[in-house]
């Protein structure tokens, strides 16, 4: 596609951008949902809410020192009280915008945000104020002192801004079966250790092996630990049972923790920023693309941040990615001239042909935030997605 049909979409688009003015609660939705991809505000309420919820994780822990906290009550107290309104608040405000989240938004109003109210990132919100809340409306008529203790959950709201909590759960879910072959795998060097034991230091040290449990809980403990405590083999050959337990236990061990660590990693490069489901549903690219077609495009999808003057695309070199630009300005360039990229224009198309090379240069001209997809991943969903080879090629395309 030529340069002058790459303005002409480029025009569509902005007149298409205009004509689709945000309402008050969509904005609201994207400025909490979409934190620092949206920049400005967005950014500035994220790293706000962050600073405020470490601040009252170090509260509460310095409040439990009795001389701190004689001395500064009032200041604990006003602060906790600051707190539980802006959590409440903040509460408030999600579950209102809520029916703008994409995968709720067929639903009627009052059950889309009881859906939205239960998600587990909700549910943490609401114990990380509902104690304090619940024992200021009851005058301290209730002993709340127990609850208080779901104070330490608002730490757990930081997961919220942060992909690391994300990057875990989905390594465990997706090497879920090489994790439970290790548990087995685990579970079966216990059985058998114990058994060892049990026959070789049972009729010696009947109370420690005298029975398969009191075996077994040796060898979790020896699998596990170094040391065993006060369960100590006195037989040569029980001295060389426990060693290979041991030994085994740094094995089997070192498996799971090598397979979840890898992951761990590889998942925290593949995405650098959240990616929403508004974020994704408001790119012409997937204008009018349903829950199910979009929920495979957004498990795919990397995050990737990149500098300015970093090169996105050469020309003639291999087109290994194809990427959505969410926030930040590039520069295209080839033997027809040169012209700006911005916000929800595309980045090598190329990428839905076989052993293809990107057509032009593309640089950034500002810190960008870009959707990844890889090209094999691309023509998959192509094929089994028709629409959106369509809407790359005639819509967003050059």
């Amino acid at each position: 596609m030529d340069q002058e049909t790459g303005r002409a979409s480029g025009r569509r688009l902005a007149a298409r951008k205009d004509a689709e003015r945000p309402t008050l609660r969509q904005r609201v939705y994207v400025t909490l949902e979409e934190g620092q991809a949206e920049g400005g505000l967005s950014r500035a309420i994220e790293l706000f809410l962050i600073t405020l919820i470490v601040s009252n994780v170090i509260m509460i822990i310095l409040e439990t020192v009795p001389a701190l906290n004689q001395r500064y009550d009032w200041f604990f107290s006003t602060f906790e009280q600051f707190t539980v309104y802006i959590f409440a608040v903040e509460y408030a405000i999600r579950v209102w915008a809520s029916p703008e989240d994409p995968r709720i938004g067929t639903a009627r109003p009052i059950l889309g945000r009881l859906r939205f109210a239960l998600r587990p990132m909700m549910i943490i919100d609401l114990a990380s104020f509902a104690p304090s809340l619940l024992g200021a409306v009851t005058g301290g008529a209730l002993d709340l002192r127990a609850l208080r203790i779901l104070r330490l959950l608002r730490l757990l709201k930081i997961a919220r801004y942060s992909q690391a909590m994300p990057a875990l759960l989905g390594v465990l879910y997706a090497e879920r079966r090489a994790l439970l072959g290790s548990f087995i795998l685990l579970l079966c060097t216990v059985c058998v250790a114990a058994e060892l034991m049990h026959v070789v230091e049972g009729p010696g040290q009947p109370k420690a092996f005298g029975t398969l449990p009191s075996s077994m809980y040796w060898a979790i403990t020896t699998l596990s630990t170094v040391g065993y405590g006060d369960e100590v083999p006195i037989t040569l050959l029980g001295k060389l049972v426990a060693g290979l337990t041991m030994v085994t236990g740094l094995v089997l061990f070192a498996m799971p923790i090598g397979i979840i660590a890898t992951g761990f990693v590889n998942g925290l490069h593949r995405r650098e920023f959240s990616i929403t489901w508004s974020m994704v549903k408001r790119q012409p690219l997937f204008e009018d693309f349903g829950v199910e077609t979009l929920t495979p495009i957004v498990e795919l999808m990397g995050a990737t941040v990149v500098q300015d003057h970093t090169r996105i695309a050469i020309a003639g070199q291999p087109a290994d990615n194809f990427f959505l630009i969410i926030s930040g300005r590039a520069r295209a360039e080839d033997e027809a001239g040169a012209w700006d990229l911005e916000a929800g224009d595309v980045i090598g198309e190329e990428a839905l042909g076989d052993a293809a090379t990107y057509a032009r240069t593309v640089i950034a001209r500002s810190e960008m935030r870009l959707m990844v997809l890889p090209s094999e991943e691309l023509r998959r969903l192509s094929r089994k997605f028709p629409l959106l080879e369509r809407r790359i090629k005639n819509e967003v395309a050059w």
